[in-house]
């Protein structure tokens, strides 16, 4: 499949689309569609669980902790966007899952995806480093926040669960094999990655200042994470990454907050 002329290399980006790939409407209608799978079935979730917690005054211990319940509106947030995209984006790239890198990965796909996580923790770290010396802020990402006010061991395995499967799985399907994807069909691959990095960036900001110390740091993981799918062409390459580079940070945070 990868030898296929869909597949071939471009002087722009990783690979040439068919003509018909990404059409820019049909994008701005799919972009619409992951906004609502993304904030519907939370709203929802969350109104059903104002609708309990206000039922259940007189039994306090059955009312969950606003950390937990923020957990569980992610899932039901992750969930059907996966679905949602794994049934459009054929469609919108006029070619296969597999040819999207949706395919059991190789040898080389899996240390492309070890290789791509030590790359991208050296430049998260180094990038957060740079931005704690010049803003003298010790900003942490809403996750990091969040498990902070995890106190049960149901609470943390539903964390674990989301920061180290879930997450991974349903923000690599979104912005690289989506966005970066769309992106490669109309501007070079540097622009490309810059781009839907940004936009991975901004995804993570937790407000109160945190643009330049949490954003930026995760926007240039994107990039990295960017040009480990133009390597590999293979979703589960990122999703090693990802996932790598999320279980490290939570351990070590598990580690430090413990000590």
């Amino acid at each position: 499949m990868r030898n296929n002329s869909t597949w071939a290399p471009s002087a722009l980006s990783p690979i040439h689309w068919p003509k018909a790939a990404w059409n820019p409407w049909l994008v701005l209608a799919t972009v619409a569609g992951v906004l609502l799978c993304m904030f519907v079935p939370a709203v929802v979730y969350v109104v059903i669980y104002d609708i309990i917690r206000d039922g259940a005054q007189a039994h306090p211990h059955v009312v969950m902790p606003p950390p937990f319940q923020l957990l569980l509106a992610q899932i039901v947030t992750y969930v059907p966007l996966v679905a949602f995209l794994a049934v459009v984006l054929p469609m919108l790239s006029r070619v296969s899952l597999s040819e999207l890198g949706i395919r059991p990965p190789t040898t080389r796909d899996v240390v492309v995806g070890l290789v791509g996580t030590v790359a991208m923790w050296l430049t998260v770290v180094i990038a957060g480093a740079v931005a704690t010396s010049l803003t003298h802020r010790h900003d942490t990402e809403q996750a990091v926040a969040m498990l902070k006010g995890l106190k049960t061991p149901l609470s943390i395995a539903t964390f674990f669960l989301v920061a180290i499967v879930l997450a991974p799985i349903a923000e690599e399907l979104t912005f690289r094999v989506f966005v970066f994807g769309a992106l490669t069909r109309y501007f070079p691959i540097w622009l490309s990655a810059s781009l839907s990095g940004l936009l991975f960036g901004l995804a993570h900001y937790g407000g109160k200042g945190q643009f330049i110390t949490v954003s930026i740091p995760l926007a240039l993981g994107g990039v990295v994470l960017a040009y480990v799918y133009a390597t590999s062409r293979c979703y589960w390459s990122n999703v090693i990454t990802h996932a790598t580079f999320n279980t490290i940070n939570v351990v070590a945070l598990v580690f430090f907050h413990a000590s």
